[in-house]
């Protein structure tokens, strides 16, 4: 229950040209995210796109709470990937390479959620386990 309620907060998004967005703050920094909150945009995720723009990145959600994994098909830039759980808190933070077919799983069981944000956003914006997510 607690799940699928915060799975419908993190839903509070706008639609701007069909591309839905939101809008958090990690760690006193605002950030921009495309929402992946299907099963083909999950899987379609950051492919083709040849850079972010600072601050930017995207969300990934899910309706319930599990071990999730990412990996990188045709993704073109190297990336960090932020799990975020449903207290809506980083449990970990894990680096990902281009083109990178091994998928990299969190830890954690309960995560509902993903950022993956340009490579090393999160260290250089003191991002670490535990930071908390603020949705806008």
């Amino acid at each position: 229950m607690i799940t699928r309620i915060l799975f419908l907060l993190f839903a509070t998004i706008s639609l701007e040209a069909d591309v839905k967005k939101i809008e958090a703050i990690i760690a006193n920094q605002k950030v921009y995210l495309s929402v992946a909150d299907t099963q083909s945009l999950r899987k379609k995720g950051l492919m083709g796109i040849k850079e972010l723009e600072a601050d930017s990145g995207m969300i990934f959600l899910w309706p319930n709470a599990s071990k999730k994994c990412m990996w990188m098909k045709d993704t073109l830039i190297d990336l960090s990937v932020a799990f975020i759980t449903n207290d809506k808190k980083i449990t970990e933070i894990k680096n990902l390479q281009a083109g990178n077919l091994e998928s990299v799983c969190s830890s954690d069981r309960n995560v509902i959620a993903a950022i993956e944000m340009n490579k090393d956003w999160f260290k250089d914006n003191k991002v670490f386990r535990g930071s908390a997510v603020r949705f806008l």
